[in-house]
């Protein structure tokens, strides 16, 4: 209300007012005129001036309404103040596995993500076929080599025999020629002779230890060929809840599926530990002094209303970043920390990806002195003000204000319990 409505509305109430009392204020002007001493009519002059003084007073108490107007008014409360920081979150788990492709082969089969496995379970199953054609050839050329070996080691006792047979004869015949039985030529030719099988039993052997190394070469093969076809099928290590891996460039992402092809290493999917989760949140500088290590927190799933997790400050970063606007992908003005809160109750409804409400309680302050946020205001020298509400008048008074939440203020100075303070500023309404 502006001032000019204020004066029409205190101007109508006297019009009101005056015309409520004119019989007597026409009484009153009447004596006036005809009389020159008041003490001839002393009742007449009692009303006029009950009248006025009246019309004085109902003015005097328009205008204190003028200044309240229609604005609400809330008393000061006395109680427990729950100082929190609320923020929203996603769910992790603190320990996870990474499954990886181990060759760049198309996936035929994934496990459904959200699926709970055991240890041992089967997770993902590639294409296999070509290793299964490699792995029956590599056992072929076993088979091959096998029988190169064999075939080798016959030659090698059969030229043994062959060597020992001339040893003998060779080592007979000195004997006998010194007694003239055989001629000393013959002596000569079956030392060369030894020599020569022996010889050969020599390149034999070498024969047989090459066909040795390309038999353990054929098998090798043949294990590479299995360890490529287990490989064609992943195995969980532990336990733990599926939850699919991402794949391509930023913008264009999308989960890892069945009938693509990897690349060697490429994250297929993660096995989260889900007995114990994380919440990865953000608090704004202004908020930095109220949250530290080791604060109690509730959490709250989007997925779940109504239901709260305990939870507990786990870490708080060290160096602010600032906030990037998801509409622009670009970094803002505004600057935040990184905060990590700890579920503590186990619960299957938590799962990693879940967007969470965190209230980080910061403090608990009892019997404090607090009012709606609403009713403070600050004044040309930017100190807290309220307005109070007292004997019809409306007091504008400096306070000395304590921590807030989202909804009360506490005010720790020059405020008491029950007083009634103004919710607008006065005269705005």
């Amino acid at each position: 209300m502006n001032a000019t409505q204020t004066v029409n509305q205190v101007t109508q109430t006297l019009s009101s007012t005056v015309n409520t009392m004119k019989p007597h204020v026409l009484r009153m002007n009447a004596f006036v005129g005809r009389a020159r001493d008041w003490r001839r009519h002393p009742r007449e002059a009692v009303v006029t001036v009950a009248v006025v003084g009246i019309a004085v007073l109902m003015a005097g108490s328009l205008f204190a309404r003028s200044q309240e107007g229609g604005i609400a008014k809330v008393r000061a409360q006395k109680g427990e103040v729950t100082i929190k920081v609320s923020q929203t979150g996603e769910l992790r788990a603190q320990h996870q596995m990474t499954i990886s492709a181990p060759t760049d082969k198309q996936i035929l089969w994934m496990v459904a993500e959200g699926t709970y496995v055991q240890g041992g379970d089967s997770l993902v199953v590639f294409e296999s076929e070509k290793y299964v054609i490699s792995k029956s050839q590599a056992q072929t050329t076993v088979q091959v080599e096998r029988a190169n070996l064999d075939a080798a080691l016959n030659n090698f006792h059969a030229q043994q025999s062959k060597e020992e047979a001339a040893r003998k004869r060779y080592e007979s015949l000195p004997a006998l020629a010194r007694k003239g039985y055989v001629q000393e030529s013959e002596v000569e030719q079956a030392r060369l002779d030894y020599l020569e099988l022996k010889s050969r039993t020599g390149s034999l052997a070498a024969a047989v230890n090459a066909a040795r190394a390309q038999v353990q070469h054929a098998n090798t093969a043949v294990e590479q060929e299995e360890r490529k076809l287990r490989q064609g099928v992943i195995l969980a290590p532990h336990a733990g809840l599926v939850v699919y891996a991402t794949a391509g460039s930023e913008g264009e992402q999308k989960k890892v599926s069945i009938g693509m092809t990897p690349f060697e290493g490429m994250d297929l999917m993660y096995l989260p530990d889900v007995s114990s989760m994380l919440v990865d949140t953000e608090i704004s500088e202004v908020d930095l002094s109220k949250v530290g290590v080791g604060l109690p927190a509730s959490v709250q799933l989007d997925a779940y209303p109504g239901v709260s997790f305990k939870g507990e400050v786990v870490s708080v970063g060290n160096l602010a970043r600032r906030k990037m606007n998801r509409a622009t992908g670009r970094a803002s003005g505004a600057r935040i920390f990184d905060v990590t809160v700890r579920v503590l109750d186990h619960d299957p409804r938590l799962k990693p990806g879940l967007t969470a409400i965190v209230d980080i309680i910061a403090d608990v302050r009892k019997d404090a002195i607090h009012v709606p946020m609403e009713a403070i205001f600050y004044d040309d020298q930017e100190k807290p003000v309220v307005y109070v509400k007292r004997r019809g008048h409306v007091e504008k008074r400096r306070v000395e204000l304590g921590p807030s939440n989202d909804r009360v203020t506490i005010v720790d100075q020059h405020l008491r319990e029950g007083e009634e303070v103004l919710l607008s500023l006065p005269g705005t309404v």
